[in-house]
């Protein structure tokens, strides 16, 4: 009887290993997307990283990336000095076509939202409120996070662990539409057909940005 009971548990046990390897190579597969497969929509949108901007809510993503994200409350600095904010999900270590990879996801939300949001999240802290021009990022209550699930993606932002380099981007991107020397560590490349910006650092990874066609 126990010898029985113990072939059964030996089968039962190497069947659950076999279900579970197969999880995870389903996991892989889903996360097999690369920075340079872009698809243009009508409209102007387009979809990467199974994401398609203006349309997959940050709730859709998650089960996408079979991950929660971090979500923060962030400053943007505008090119001509002015700060508005900004609420992004940050996925940390995803797998992304064989490369270790952060993947940043923008919420569509209008400055008169995410002023409410910055509202309600300083109503939680005891200390005076701070300017929003030297604003921290801050990382957002689950109750906050929850109201706002069904927010469709504005932007994406691909950070990879490691250096793609020049040669490589422009055999799998093309030529790009212009490129702007910023300073010694940092230049900027546009690609307006893709709704893609490329920064290249020389002292850290490259940064990947994608946002509908203007």
């Amino acid at each position: 009887m126990n010898r029985t009971f113990l072939i059964f548990l030996m089968i039962g046990t190497a069947m659950m290993i076999a279900v579970i390897g197969q999880h995870e190579t389903d996991y892989q597969q889903q996360l097999d997307y690369n920075p340079w497969d872009i698809d243009i929509l009508e409209g102007g949108s387009s979809r990467v990283f199974g994401i398609t901007l203006g349309k997959t809510s940050i709730q859709e993503a998650n089960q996408i990336y079979a991950h929660f994200a971090k979500t923060l409350l962030l400053v943007n600095t505008n090119d001509d000095g002015s700060s508005n904010l900004r609420m992004q999900a940050r996925y940390d270590e995803l797998t992304i076509g064989g490369i270790v990879a952060e993947i940043r996801l923008d919420y569509q939300l209008d400055q008169q939202q995410l002023q409410q949001i910055y509202n309600e999240s300083q109503d939680k802290i005891e200390a005076a409120p701070q300017p929003i021009q030297s604003l921290s990022p801050i990382e957002l209550s689950p109750e906050i996070e929850a109201r706002y699930l069904a927010t469709p993606v504005s932007m994406i932002t691909f950070l990879p662990a490691i250096d793609i380099g020049e040669n490589l981007i422009r055999q799998r991107f093309g030529q790009p539409g212009s490129e702007t020397r910023v300073d010694d560590s940092y230049s900027q490349w546009n690609y307006p057909t893709l709704g893609l910006t490329i920064r290249l650092y020389s002292n850290q990874p490259d940064h990947f940005i994608y946002q509908p066609l203007k």
